[in-house]
């Protein structure tokens, strides 16, 4: 309880008993569980629900746990079968409404790509079936329908990536807001004398933080770091010299 009331304390965040859920692993006996719940005020046991649209408990098969996100997107498509909508149509309720399903749980979690497969398998289709949910003749691959909207083409996204962009997003604040609650308690856990852009491997990860860190190269490839004392600056590893060719030296603008 002392633990509960000092986050309570950190965070400006009030607990709700009432609402709150206790999660048990398998080896806690049943006499002792019930001194638990008494002793902290909850009597809700958790573990087999969602909170937010997330799973409460994070753990075993990442294909089964997040396998309701295909499941949610198949129930909404199968709400638009009786629309006789234009490919216009199709495109904004795809841009809009599908690729947007999954994008809170994608800030959070890395999906497995049999996940984003599955994914993109039911959006295609939805796009080249002409009357669903019969199948149509795709006449032309997913990864040319994603490319950019500049080549021609209709621009939807690559769920793996966009999923990595997300998570890219949510590590850069990491850098940017080292203060926040979040970023301190990651720091304190994972990279304490360090940056989250230049840990290593960390022992007994949660699922969260190695999403995360699944996108730190990403990251890598579009940053720049300032110099200043270059205490920080390890000339083994760190990209601080530009490739070849090199780039010539230019004069900062006025």
């Amino acid at each position: 309880m002392k633990v509960v009331r000092k986050y309570g304390k950190a965070s400006g965040q009030c607990i709700n008993f009432d609402k709150s859920a206790l999660l048990f692993g398998k080896r806690i006996a049943a006499n002792d569980r019930k001194q638990i719940k008494d002793t902290l005020g909850i009597q809700n046991e958790g573990g087999m629900d969602t909170y937010l649209g997330i799973p409460e408990d994070i753990s075993g098969s990442k294909c089964k746990l997040f396998a309701f996100l295909k499941e949610k997107l198949l129930h909404r498509v199968n709400d638009w079968t009786g629309r006789w909508l234009s490919k216009g149509g199709n495109e904004v309720l795809i841009k809009s409404i599908l690729l947007a399903l999954p994008t809170y749980v994608m800030s959070i979690f890395l999906l497995p790509l049999e996940i984003c497969e599955n994914l993109a398998s039911a959006i295609a289709q939805f796009w080249w079936s002409s009357n669903p949910p019969k199948r149509g003749i795709h006449w032309a691959k997913w990864e040319k329908m994603c490319a950019p909207r500049e080549d021609g083409v209709i621009g939807f996204c690559m769920i793996h990536e966009f999923n990595l962009a997300l998570l890219a997003k949510q590590l850069w604040r990491l850098v940017q807001y080292p203060d926040s609650l979040v970023a301190r308690v990651l720091q304190g856990k994972y990279y304490r004398l360090s940056s989250p852009l230049r840990i290593g491997a960390v022992d007994n990860p949660s699922y969260v933080w190695t999403s995360i860190s699944a996108a730190r190269k990403l990251l890598l490839l579009s940053i720049r770091s300032k110099m200043h004392s270059g205490y920080e600056v390890n000339v083994w590893q760190d990209p601080w010299i530009p490739s070849t060719p090199a780039r010539p030296a230019r004069t900062r603008a006025q």
